[in-house]
């Protein structure tokens, strides 16, 4: 067995197993071919035996009374099974009584070998047909013997069938032993192989950069996965060694490294404040003095401090203290760091010039104070779009804290959930130009709108590599627009909203004041509407409203932006024409106005229609004529329009 001693792992694992299915499988297979092939005969050889019976019983009178005839239809049972091939009945003498043969199968005579096995058994299998006899009795003194030659094919297909089976098996079985062997080839040989070949990297190299992969979740998985971590631990050890060795060899010039590298001033110093060692930072703070007098000299003439207690603390009694503020005679201020060295003695003082810094923070500390303080909603976002900053002015606004609103993007903050402003036109425009600004109606957290002033910018900070900072300004204009608001109501009209009698002479009046003594025209027309008394008496009040709230909106759509429509009372409205170029400007004016005004006018589905009589007057700016001058021209014209008949103007006679 010394090839076994020698084989490699995958033969030993490998090996067993499939001889050991290989044995079970022929031996299953075989023993299954061999109990259906002989179930099978036995069932064959029964039936022919049974039949073969039934038929000598029923030859036995035709063969007593050798009555061939009978004795041929009684042998042509056999051809009801397809297996028996011939038939032949042998009387007491031997000789052939009656035979039965199929016409389409040839029939052969059992040998000597065959014919003997008959004697003992009663049938013989031969190479391709299956031999019976039958011998039955006629009566006690006679006896008869019926031969038959039975087909094999049934005991073939059985043999076929069986070898049909066992070659499909074995190559199932070959399938699944490949199967079994890649699998142990993959769960069991390629980690012990991988494992081997990094213990021998390890050993033999020195290498711990190899790493088994852990294929499988096992015992051999968890053997794996432990190499791997043992040998990160050992590779760390090993790097941690190099280190100690490589800082151990350094370790005489380290300290020296590290004064020179390290930006801030530092300063050795023995108990009477003799500087021992300094580094170049040291001399860039200080550099009124002499580098190579630096050393040697006392730490307080260096730094002249403004009050030099606390420095005498510290030489005097080799204190240590932490970010400590000296001010110096020269107006800079000196953060100082000190430590006791290994020898008690000396100081190590690290210092750092923090005047820009406090300046800085006192810069920042007033902008915050400004930003906290202001009376404006502040809201600034990083370059991301995440809120970073709201002051409480904000939250006085609109209602909202800063935890409401910290996790919800900019983008997101303003597409109309939290504001309506549009959020593409505020971007585009930042983007663009890097500010917006206008005035927007926006809801605070409870739903009123609040009339603002909104500016939004970009802001670039290079000290942070160039990102963006975006800031939104809220001004609240509620009291501005409330102003606006009573002034409206004082000048126009509740109804209709034109302008009402008392802006119409505030317009009127300012025009004709700055026209004077300038060349040019002005036209006043009064109207009045026709059959507007017959709608309120027939529809009511609210159908007159109506009627004029949308002649009102049809005046302001005749005239142009810089003229004026107004209301003075009830059905009675002004045009202010300004300037007037001829008397077919007004004309044409007029025509539109009735035009227009007479459209049907819908209310609750019913049609209603008015019309308007029309007073013209036109007055050059150095006439001298004041509001009331035209209104009672333009009034007395109306007046005779109206006999003229109802939808006429007319112009002022001189």
């Amino acid at each position: 067995m010394k090839w076994i001693e020698n084989a490699s792992l995958r033969q030993r694992l490998s090996l067993p197993i499939i001889i050991f299915a290989l044995s079970l499988f022929v031996m299953f297979h075989g023993y299954n071919y061999v109990s259906t092939y002989k179930t099978e005969k036995d069932n064959l050889i029964n039936r022919i035996k049974i039949l073969s019976i039934g038929v000598s019983l029923n030859l036995k009178p035709a063969l007593i009374l050798d009555d061939k005839a009978t004795a041929n239809k009684i042998l042509d049972t056999f051809s009801a099974d397809e297996a028996i091939l011939q038939a032949v009945v042998i009387d007491n003498d031997g000789q052939i009584f009656i035979e039965y043969k199929k016409t389409t199968q040839l029939s052969h005579a059992p040998n000597a070998e065959l014919k003997q096995q008959m004697l003992i058994d009663g049938y013989a299998i031969g190479d391709h047909f299956i031999y019976v006899s039958i011998p039955f009795v006629l009566n006690p003194q006679e006896t008869a013997q019926m031969n038959l030659i039975v087909s094999k094919d049934i005991l073939d297909e059985t043999r076929d069938t069986a070898l049909k089976m066992f070659i499909f098996m074995l190559l199932f079985f070959v399938i699944c032993g490949y199967f079994i062997i890649c699998k142990i080839q993959k769960w069991v040989i390629t980690p012990v192989s991988s494992l081997n070949h990094a213990m021998q990297g390890i050993i033999t190299r020195g290498v711990f950069d190899e790493r088994p992969e852990v294929v499988t979740h096992d015992e051999l998985g968890d053997l794996t996965a432990s190499f791997n971590k043992m040998t990160s631990k050992l590779e760390e050890r090993q790097k941690q060694l190099s280190y100690v060795l490589k800082k151990v060899e350094h370790e005489r010039d380290f300290g020296e490294q590290i004064i020179t590298a390290v930006q801030h001033a530092l300063f050795v110093i023995d108990k009477k404040g003799l500087i021992i060692l300094s580094n170049e930072a040291s001399k860039v703070m200080f550099p009124s003095l002499s580098i190579n007098l630096l050393e040697s000299r006392n730490l307080l003439d260096v730094i002249q401090p403004s009050n030099e207690e606390d420095l005498l603390e510290i030489i005097d009694n080799c204190k240590e203290v932490d970010d400590l503020l000296i001010q110096t005679c020269d107006s800079k201020t000196l953060q100082i760091t000190s430590r006791v060295l290994s020898n008690q003695n000396q100081v190590l003082l690290s210092m750092v010039d923090v005047t820009e810094a406090l300046r800085s923070r006192t810069q920042q500390k007033l902008a915050a104070n400004v930003f906290k303080n202001s009376q404006d909603g502040v809201l600034i976002f990083d370059a991301d779009g995440k809120l970073t900053l709201m002051n409480p002015a904000f939250t006085d606004i609109f209602g909202y804290q800063m935890s409401e609103l910290s996790n919800i993007p900019m983008l997101t903050l303003f597409d109309g959930h939290h504001f309506t402003t549009s959020t593409s036109l505020i971007t585009e425009s930042i983007q663009r130009f890097g500010q917006w600004h206008g005035e927007v109606l926006e809801k605070d957290k409870f739903g009123a709108e609040l009339p603002l002033y909104v500016k939004a910018s970009k802001i670039i900070d290079n000290e942070q590599y160039g990102q963006n900072s975006y800031i939104f300004i809220f001004t609240n204009l509620s009291d501005v627009k409330e102003k606006e608001r009573l002034d409206h109501l004082a000048h126009h009209d509740v109804l209709t909203g034109l302008p009402n009698r008392a802006k119409f002479y505030q317009a009127a009046n300012d025009t004709i004041l700055l026209k004077e003594g300038s060349i040019g025209q002005m036209g006043l027309c009064y109207l009045d509407l026709d059959g507007f008394k017959q709608i309120n008496d027939t529809y009511g009040h609210d159908a007159g409203d109506e009627v004029l709230r949308v002649v009102a909106k049809r005046l302001e759509h005749a005239v142009r932006a810089n003229d004026l429509a107004s209301r003075l009372a009830g059905d009675e409205f002004v045009l202010f024409i300004n300037p007037v170029a001829n008397r077919d400007q007004l004309i044409e004016l007029a025509d539109r106005v009735i035009f227009s005004i007479q459209a049907p006018i819908s209310y609750k589905g019913t049609l209603l229609s008015v019309n308007v009589s029309i007073g013209i007057t036109i007055a050059d700016y150095n006439d001298g004529k004041d509001v009331d001058a035209l209104l009672k021209e333009s009034d007395k014209a109306m007046y005779e329009a109206k006999l003229t008949g109802k939808g006429k103007y007319m112009f002022h006679k001189i």
